[in-house]
């Protein structure tokens, strides 16, 4: 995809107490966007951070159009969060990614490039040129995402990456209220209806570093059994998906 036809973006980060990394991150997606002359909105969605999270972002950016921070004080979930921002976004492409540097801002690109000829776009770590800095983590995890992607049907080697671009009009055809709820599970959702949608599903390598402020919301056992719940939910229900007669 040549500069002429880059679409424009909307970069939705979901936000709770990272108040040490959402300047530095939106600080570098709009420097990214102006040296590479790409359309970039960024929609900041915090969950009333005790640490102010929102308040710096919107104060440190009110004069920039480009950032809308908005500060949710009567509901938080990463899923439903991510949801107020699409439903918020004005461009052509939504980028779901983190506030916590796993997802580095540089990849967007790499992320919207492909969109020419895929309708979604997905970050993979265990494709060549992924990885990541928690290789304590890397090979159970690998492990579980050959068993989602060969056993149950999933479309890519990285189910759970949660850095990703799709066209707003192809997400729309989606059932956004189902996806988007929950912690990272709604990446699961979102990925196996895409597939079952009948999107163009791509992957692109990213390599997920370290956090290097603040603490993980993870908690990576009860992650796991939820993971396998909601990939197991989906498997048995995939003939009633997008049919007339059921119902999710």
């Amino acid at each position: 995809m040549n500069r002429k036809t880059l679409p424009s973006v909307s970069v939705i980060i979901p936000t709770f107490n990272e108040r040490g990394n959402i300047i530095r991150l939106v600080g570098e997606i709009r420097k990214l966007a102006r040296d590479r002359g790409i359309d970039i909105e960024i929609i900041v969605v915090d969950d009333n951070s005790p640490d102010k999270t929102g308040i710096v972002a919107k104060t440190h950016f009110f004069k920039d159009k480009k950032v809308r921070v908005f500060i949710r004080k009567r509901e938080r979930g990463l899923g439903t969060a991510i949801l107020f921002g699409i439903k918020k976004a004005k461009n052509d492409v939504i980028v779901g990614m983190d506030a916590d540097f796993n997802h580095l801002p540089e990849r967007i690109p790499v992320l919207i490039e492909p969109l020419d000829s895929a309708d979604l776009v997905v970050a993979s770590r265990f494709i060549e040129g992924g990885g990541t800095d928690d290789w304590g983590r890397y090979w159970f995890t690998l492990l579980f995402q050959l068993f989602l992607n060969k056993v149950l049907g999933f479309p890519t080697i990285d189910n759970t990456s949660g850095y990703y671009a799709i066209y707003k009009d192809k997400l729309w055809e989606l059932p956004l209220e189902y996806i988007y709820r929950g912690y990272g599970d709604y990446h699961l959702r979102l990925l196996y209806l895409a597939k079952l949608k009948g999107l163009e599903i791509m992957q692109v390598p990213v390599f997920f570093p370290r956090r290097v402020y603040g603490k993980s919301k993870s908690r990576y056992l009860v992650m796991f059994f939820k993971y396998l719940l909601v990939s197991f939910e989906l498997f048995l229900k995939k003939d009633r998906f997008f049919s007339n007669e059921g119902k999710i």
